[in-house]
């Protein structure tokens, strides 16, 4: 079932009541609930995305506040969706979350919905039946509506609506213009009382088709609403790629954020907080700040380091060791502890707080300049800087500073060399929170994702090929290979890797400098490919031996937002092929060198022959780790390039007298 990705309802930061505000409202809906047109229901398909499984025709939202003795945010919607193929089906199941918290509460009402099919030339329609409505609790605060639209078919329209009233009056919803199926038109309005101060934060990459804003009189003569319109036109859908942080910080979406209220008769009230007063709360917070002010919890393990090493940077890297050794991530990723760090060194497990803070901890025990920084993994999403909201983090890792070198530490991954990040935690800049003071300070990678390959391979006549790979991982590459080695095993791991690729099969490898983290992981393995059996005039081979990029990882017609890779990438390849006896090259693959604007990356690829022996060298160079929309179709082009060489093979003809 797909969770439907309209509604996100945020969590409330604020909550307090305002009572005897007389809002009046009268939504103008531009589209008419339950009349659709023939023309909806003959479409086939839509015609700015053929390859579209549904459509969403209209989708309208409208936020306004009423009072009856309390005041009330209302939120009503109204979408309309076509669906044009079987696998279009899902985008009948909709689930509507609400949230609780004490006494204060959404309740979703007026639920309606029909199906639409064209039968026989007639517009038939299907209700959705009260009873097909379910409530789901999913935590203490959080529940959902579920309901599917009934009789469903490839053509249908489907629409419902809703209405959401709600207690959280601070909380304006999230609109989201863009889902993973194309939109055709989205429009979200909102009337809020002059005493409200939102900050309005568009996301994506869409622009708006239209904005409008109005003062719009209520009951209440004296009291001013604001009116707002944003719309978007012809949104395309969002669609996962390679090489992104997470769909949400590419969707096109419009966020509020409540800064000042304003009430009569009073100073203004800043909602939005600072810095300041956010992390004075958090350090004094029992499972964050007050585990960095407790001392002597590792006495004993820190007197034993100090004892062994004597610098301050080797004692870095000792407590570093100590704690990925000593507790075991659990894969739970948190700015919180569950305990206090010493209970979680005791019990030898833990979430990201957990280790980290420990981690932390213990260098600061060391009296080694430390401190925690807060950041949002790629998974989670990008954080907004202007906001200071505890609630965008998700992960919280070391800062260490040691002869006026900053250094930045996660102990989460055994196979992690100190002062490397895992991927996870590329995402932009992360919040250090210092024991004065407290700044950004950029996530940035500290090496490359490289691999060096050399192949020497022999081919005889009856086209059975035997040779011998040699690797070299570094970097990112490398931790890659050592953190799948210690999942699956070296067993495992050379098993998976001794099968047949293609028509060629890799031997089981020999494994060299697993545990030094700070050396290149080798790999050394031979390769066999079987011929035909007999004596052939012609010999194909091709001399990347199944390693080369056999699709384009970028397949949208453009894309407008950026290509994160996350590091730079490194990737050399080289192949030695001894020709047999009695042959001679009748085709090679031509030498070819493409560049990316702006020093952004090459690609080289060289054949040579040299006596008996053909040399080929393939090497990919990404040289920065971001690249934006508009460079995406030169990017797209070098990897078609890439693609198209690595296919090519080398002929060897037979010689005759």
């Amino acid at each position: 079932m797909r969770t439907h990705m309209f509604t996100k309802l945020y969590s409330v930061f604020f909550l307090c009541i305002f009572y005897g505000l007389p809002v009046a409202v009268a939504q103008e809906e531009a589209a008419k609930f339950g009349k659709v047109s023939e023309a909806e229901l003959r479409m086939k398909s839509y015609e700015k995305d053929t390859s579209a499984a549904a459509v969403v025709l209209s989708d309208f939202g409208y936020s306004y506040f009423t009072t009856n003795g309390t005041l009330k945010l209302m939120f009503e919607r109204h979408t309309r969706i076509k669906i044009l193929k079987k696998s279009g089906y899902d985008w009948a199941n909709v689930e509507l979350p609400y949230y609780r918290r004490n006494a204060d509460k959404e309740v979703i009402t007026s639920i309606k919905g029909f199906t639409y099919n064209l039968e026989n030339g007639k517009i038939t329609k299907d209700k959705l039946e009260s009873k097909a409505v379910f409530d789901e609790k999913i935590n203490e605060n959080l529940s959902q509506k579920k309901f599917t639209l009934p009789n469903v078919k490839e053509g249908s329209v489907i629409e419902f609506s809703y209405t959401v009233t709600s207690d959280f009056i601070y909380t304006l919803n999230s609109w989201e213009f863009q889902t993973t199926i194309p939109t055709m038109w989205s429009e979200y309005r909102a009337r809020i009382p002059e005493y409200f101060d939102y900050k309005f934060l568009q996301n994506g990459y869409h622009n708006f088709y239209t904005t409008k804003k109005d003062a719009a009189a209520s009951a209440n003569a004296e009291l001013r609403n604001e009116a707002y319109v944003w719309a978007m036109k012809d949104v395309p859908a969002l669609q996962e790629e390679k090489y992104i942080t997470t769909l949400k910080d590419y969707q096109a979406r419009l966020d509020f954020e409540l800064q000042l209220l304003k009430v009569p008769g009073e100073f203004p009230k800043v909602m939005t907080g600072n810095w300041d007063e956010v992390i004075k709360k958090l350090m004094e917070e029992e499972r964050f700040g007050t585990q960095l002010k407790r001392s002597g919890f590792f006495k004993n393990e820190i007197a034993a380091i100090k004892a062994k090493h004597t610098s301050p940077q080797a004692q870095v890297e000792a407590i570093y060791e100590l704690v990925k050794s000593a507790v075991k991530w659990n894969g739970k990723q948190s700015i919180y502890t569950t305990s206090t760090t010493r209970k979680a060194f005791d019990n030898r497990t833990g979430n990201s707080a957990d280790v980290n803070m420990l981690l932390t901890a213990m260098l600061l025990e060391a009296d080694i300049d430390a401190s925690p920084v807060l950041l949002s993994t790629r998974r989670n999403g990008r954080v907004t800087k202007g906001s200071p909201l505890i609630t965008q983090f998700n992960y919280v890792i070391a800062y260490v500073k040691v002869d006026e070198k900053e250094y930045l530490l996660d102990a989460t991954d055994p196979m992690l060399p100190a002062g490397m990040l895992p991927y996870r935690c590329l995402n932009g800049d992360g919040y250090l929170i210092n024991r004065t003071s407290h700044r950004w300070v950029p996530l940035k990678p500290t090496g490359n994702y490289t691999t060096f390959c050399m192949g020497e391979l022999a081919i005889d006549a009856k086209g059975e090929i035997k040779g011998k790979i040699s690797e070299s991982n570094t970097g990112y590459s490398a931790l890659s290979l050592r953190e799948s080695i210690k999942e699956e095993g070296k067993e495992k791991f050379a098993e998976k890797r001794n099968k047949e690729i293609g028509d060629m099969k890799y031997g089981e490898p020999t494994i060299t400098n697993l545990e030094e983290l700070d050396k290149a992981l080798n790999l050394v393995y031979e390769i066999t490919g079987s011929g035909n059996g007999q004596a052939n005039d012609l010999l194909y081979l091709n001399p990347m031996l199944n390693k080369g990029e056999k699709e384009n990882p970028f397949k949208l017609a453009e894309r407008m937002y950026p290509v994160d890779f996350g590091y730079p990438y490194d990737e050399t390849f080289m192949c030695k092929i001894a020709i047999p006896e009695g042959y001679e090259v009748d085709e090679t693959p031509k030498s070819i060198a493409v560049s990316l604007p702006n020093n952004g990356g090459k690609f080289t690829y060289i054949v040579e022959r040299r006596d008996a022996e053909i040399q080929v060298m393939s090497k990919i160079n990404i040289s920065k780790p971001l690249y934006f929309a508009e460079e995406y179709p030169y990017l797209k082009e070098f990897y078609n390039q890439i693609v198209a060489k690595h296919a090519e093979q080398i002929v060897l003809k037979k010689k005759y007298e």
